[in-house]
């Protein structure tokens, strides 16, 4: 059951549209962490789903969040800093912002929009409390500098590494379901690493050759922030595949499968379909049934949960979160980057070694169920040593007053 669910109606800001805010969990430590995403499609459902991976995701990362999220179901996409600056001023209202939640980038949502979402709470706030309700900012540490897709990408070559594979990220075949802020710097980083990039996909369609597109030609439409259908029209490869169902891509052969798309794309008719050894889940709640985890596992792919294969964003914001309250924000960007990748791989390395060892021991079991029981124990132990550390600092209380009361009689 979530902790908190607020809607803010943008409609009386003549914005058609709803703000939705969810906070999950609050029992790992304020704020709770969530990123804000915009769709026309927004549901509450959807954010509660996701702000509980969140509370899972800081879990497994270590981090001392809760679980929050939030969402804003926007019919015009063009309006987004509107919508963000409307939403920000309304919660910082409420008092919710800044002690209760942080919020950060998500789907249709950069740095600027976070910076118009902060400028929203700073009208209420002022500008000292409202740098807190917030990650990702521009002048912050940008999530378009790709740590998500830096922990995707090294949560793999920790798969491939435990689980013995028969290839490596320089001789292997890839496939990337989304190419924005995610899956377009998980191409680039493949592509550094000597990844075959066979195909990709967004909005407009997929495309895919067994070869391997062009490298530079990869590189340039993700420069360019063009789609697939637009980048097309300026080129005259002899592509194998080339559909305006982007789903199609999930059919197609590669030795790795990026999902970095907005989530739910393995449905029964996708699943069934994947001729792929490994799968990196880049987006949040990648399966629409539990069971089609399963589904996946007899078939011999391993799936790694987003929960831990995501958590490269999250943890970036832990980063600019404590140097915020440390006052440290004036350090150079690539210095704050080289934090959060050293982050990054404490906790992805860690994770990854405990998940592979557990599912070696026993691999009927997917994935997905160890990962949730490695994010219940610690759960457990978190709570067991806050007890402890209440106990014994009542008991120490305690042991004062009767020596202080000594001295007042």
């Amino acid at each position: 059951m979530s902790n908190m669910i607020v809607k803010v109606d943008l409609n009386q800001f003549s914005i058609d549209g709803e703000g939705i805010l969810v906070i999950d969990s609050l029992e790992r430590g304020l704020p709770a962490k969530g990123g804000i995403r915009v769709h026309p499609n927004v549901t509450e459902e959807e954010i509660a789903s996701l702000a509980a991976e969140m509370t899972r995701k800081c879990i497994l990362a270590d981090l001392p969040f809760g679980g929050a999220k939030g969402g804003i179901r926007l019919a015009d996409l063009s309006r987004v800093r509107e919508a963000m600056f409307a939403f920000g001023r309304e919660l910082a209202k409420m008092n919710i912002i800044e002690e209760r939640w942080c919020a950060a980038p998500d789907v249709n949502t950069d740095s600027n929009a976070v910076d118009a979402f902060v400028a929203g709470c700073a009208s209420v706030t002022g500008w000292r409390r409202a740098r807190l309700c917030a990650t990702g900012k521009s002048t912050g540490i940008p999530h378009e500098l790709g740590s998500t897709a830096f922990g995707v990408i090294l949560s793999i070559e920790k798969a491939i590494e435990k689980l013995k594979s028969p290839f490596t990220l320089s001789s292997c075949s890839a496939i990337v379901e989304g190419i924005g802020e995610v899956g377009g710097n998980a191409v680039k980083i493949l592509l550094g690493k000597g990844t075959k990039i066979c195909g990709i996909s967004d909005i407009s369609g997929c495309v895919y050759k067994k070869d391997g597109l062009d490298k530079n030609k990869l590189l340039q439409l993700i420069e360019s922030k063009k789609t697939i259908s637009e980048w097309l029209q300026n080129f005259d490869d002899d592509f194998d595949l080339f559909d305006t169902k982007s789903s199609t891509l999930l059919k197609q052969e590669a030795d790795i499968l990026i999902l970095a798309g907005p989530g739910r794309s393995m449905n029964p008719d996708t699943v069934k379909e994947l001729k792929v050894k490994l799968i990196g889940e880049g987006a949040n709640i990648a399966y629409t049934e539990p069971a089609l985890r399963d589904e996946v596992n007899m078939r011999g792919i391993f799936s790694i949960p987003g929960i831990i294969a995501n958590s490269g964003g999250v943890t970036s914001s832990f980063v600019e979160w404590k140097l915020e309250n440390e006052s440290l924000t004036g350090l150079p960007l690539d210095k704050k980057w080289e934090m959060v990748k050293e982050n990054i791989h404490q906790r992805i390395d860690g994770n990854m070694d405990d998940l592979c060892a557990r599912y070696l021991e026993d691999p009927s079991k997917n994935p997905y169920i160890y990962a949730q029981e490695i994010a219940k124990e610690r759960l457990e132990k978190a709570m067991k040593d806050k007890r402890e550390l209440e106990a014994k600092t009542k008991e120490i209380n305690l042991q004062l007053e009767k020596e202080f009361a000594v001295y007042t009689r």
